[in-house]
């Protein structure tokens, strides 16, 4: 998964006391942590597009050991989903990437209003 949030107790300069932080990670980079309770966002400064196409190619240099596990696991099961798969991957790599794209985009859109607001 490119985005995913977590929640962690931390100390809020903010607020000067622990609070509950939402801490939310791209490519499982730290990208931004707002406290729940006065809502002070910290963002940080990463290249999107870079840990996009690192997630990208992570996936895709790590296919065939997941193919090779899945054989090894149970290769009928395996050899008979094969022509289907072979079939539906191009669509579903498509699907995932366009995905993945959209929420790049609308994260890096996000982050740019962040930085406007913060300059006026």
């Amino acid at each position: 998964m490119l985005f995913h949030d977590e929640q962690a107790t931390l100390f809020c300069m903010h607020c000067q006391k622990e609070t509950l932080h939402d801490i939310e990670y791209m490519n499982e980079v730290i990208s931004g942590i707002e406290c729940e309770e006065c809502h002070n966002k910290m963002s940080i400064d990463i290249d999107a597009m870079k840990q996009f196409y690192h997630y990208l190619y992570e996936r895709l240099v790590s296919k065939p050991g997941r193919l090779t596990e899945e054989a090894r696991q149970d290769f009928s099961r395996f050899l008979a989903s094969m022509p289907m798969r072979i079939i539906s991957k191009p669509v579903r790599f498509i699907n995932e990437y366009d995905q993945m794209n959209k929420e790049v985009k609308k994260y890096v859109s996000r982050v740019s209003q962040d930085e406007e607001l913060d300059e006026e």
